[in-house]
């Protein structure tokens, strides 16, 4: 924003530059003497319109070119910004600890009817990687938590095996992705984690 005020500044200066030349050489031509019907010399002394118009058009010049160094300073100075705001949002991220996210395996859930979103609460989840999602089986039937579909099973990801009532697991997510997951035994029950 200042930049920006300086610009207009500058731009501000150039035009009254130019006025004050343009009204220099008009007051010069109405001072001029008389006109003498007889052919003769006279020299007349003091700037002249050209040289008037001269200087102003060399000051809207200088001006122009302050103008534009002044842009790009603050073209230069919106960039600085930017990186400074990419640096601290990185140095964020890497500051950032890891996390504990719960997700909870609600009663009822062996029977059909919890689908699609809440045979797992939330049965859809963001994280950060490095960050760990613990399940709690708060349902009376045992359950697990697998990685891929009924169709396409992904034990080697994750799996928690077994989960009885009450039972937990958790699990450490360290590569951005996106995981979907299903419980083995009630394969309606349906849930992802998404990793940043």
């Amino acid at each position: 924003m200042v930049s920006i005020d300086k610009a207009a500044i500058v731009l501000t200066l150039a035009i009254v530059a130019i006025a004050l030349g343009v009204a220099a050489s008009g007051a010069a031509t109405q001072n001029a003497s008389p006109v003498i019907t007889t052919p003769t010399m006279v020299p007349t002394a003091g700037p002249t319109m050209e040289d008037g118009a001269a200087e102003a058009l060399a000051e809207a010049e200088a001006l122009a070119e302050t103008l534009a160094e002044a842009e790009a300073l603050a073209e230069t100075l919106a960039e600085a910004e930017a990186l400074a705001e990419t640096l601290a949002e990185a140095e964020a991220l890497a500051e950032a600890k890891p996390e504990t996210h719960n997700v909870e395996i609600p009663a009822g859930t062996s029977a059909p009817g919890c689908e699609p979103n809440s045979c797992y609460s939330p049965a859809k989840i963001t994280i950060n990687a490095g960050d760990t999602v613990h399940w709690m089986n708060v349902d009376s039937a045992a359950h697990t938590v697998t990685a891929g579909t009924s169709a396409d099973v992904k034990i080697e990801v994750f799996d928690s095996s077994l989960l009885m009532a009450d039972g937990t697991w958790s699990h450490e997510f360290n590569d951005a992705g996106i995981y979907d997951y299903f419980c083995m035994v009630h394969p309606w029950m349906i849930g992802t984690v998404t990793v940043n």
